[in-house]
């Protein structure tokens, strides 16, 4: 399948972060998460979808493994509604001061591994995640990520965001298939879930081209 335009430039912007965050270019991954913390509230999560290295590092992981025909899995909706709010389980232990950082393979691959200040048990989560990202979509983010927790509570009040034309629709379900945070978008009008990150893979995917990002 040939990539629409909108992932086209979203591939070349992860592949600056990375690179910036690689080499610690300034102004870096984390001066541009901050500044897209301020906007949540309007235009929804983007940090993790186009900004997030570890975020970027598991969909080129599992889009490889597709094309060397890996056998994927996408957790069923009626354990995903559960499952999913494991990471906001974790946000709250956070507040409270409980660690959570061995599990926080996030903040090990975007902020230690390049520093060498990565320790063995994170390590080994961080291995686990990038290995289970070979055969589910996203594992860390869906699940684990503490951090796009706290952005997606604030996104739920977003006034831009995925929007669906029911009147167009014709329930391929091609964007729940293929929605990176399985999110059942072929059910909704305005996508308002807190696990968004506003990939475009939704809109990429639609045939009927009746999923666009714009105002509610």
């Amino acid at each position: 399948m040939k990539k629409s335009k909108i992932q086209v430039i979203r591939f070349i912007v992860q592949i600056f972060f990375m690179i910036s965050m690689i080499l610690a270019l300034t102004p870096g991954y984390g001066m541009v998460g901050k500044w897209l913390f301020i906007t949540i509230l309007f235009i929804g999560v983007f940090f993790c979808g186009w900004v997030c290295p570890f975020g970027s590092i598991q969909d080129w992981l599992n889009k490889s493994a597709q094309k060397l025909h890996f056998p994927q899995y996408q957790i069923p909706v009626k354990f995903q509604k559960y499952l999913q709010l494991l990471r906001y389980f974790i946000y709250v232990l956070g507040t409270l001061g409980i660690s959570y950082a061995v599990i926080n393979a996030r903040s090990s691959f975007n902020h230690k591994l390049f520093t060498n200040s990565l320790t063995l048990g994170a390590g080994i989560f961080l291995a686990i995640f990038l290995l289970a990202s070979l055969f589910i979509k996203r594992p860390f983010c869906n699940y684990f990520c503490a951090k796009g927790a706290s952005y997606g509570i604030l996104s739920v009040l977003r006034i831009f965001g995925i929007k669906r034309d029911k009147d167009k629709c014709i329930h391929c379900k091609l964007c729940n298939k293929n929605c990176p945070m399985n999110i059942q978008v072929e059910s909704t009008d305005f996508v308002r879930h807190p696990n968004c990150i506003n990939c475009m893979t939704c809109v990429s995917v639609c045939p009927k081209k009746c999923i666009k990002y714009k105002l509610k």
